[in-house]
């Protein structure tokens, strides 16, 4: 592992941990649904520009069943277990 690969790890454990600090420090205040809901909404938007920018698209209208299971089961409802376990 070289120097560059190191400083990103760190990097990443430094957001990923901060993203749980902001969870238990936020969940009692704003309520784990509205947490959950702007987390998913940041994390939406940052992927849409990620695509815009690699000019990359998604068909939606095909797939959207697929989109919206895979986002529920692997983001919004284990995102909300945890805003209620911080709270």
């Amino acid at each position: 592992m070289n120097t560059a690969n190191l400083l990103r790890l760190i990097v990443l454990a430094a957001i990923w941990g901060g993203s749980f600090l902001f969870m238990r420090i936020s969940a009692p205040t704003l309520g784990p649904a509205v947490l959950i809901e702007f987390r998913v909404l940041f994390a939406a938007l940052f992927l849409a520009a990620v695509g815009v920018v690699l000019r990359k698209r998604l068909d939606l209208r095909a797939h959207w069943k697929h989109y919206f299971i895979l986002g529920f089961f692997n983001s919004a409802f284990p995102f909300l277990l945890f805003a209620f376990a911080a709270r």
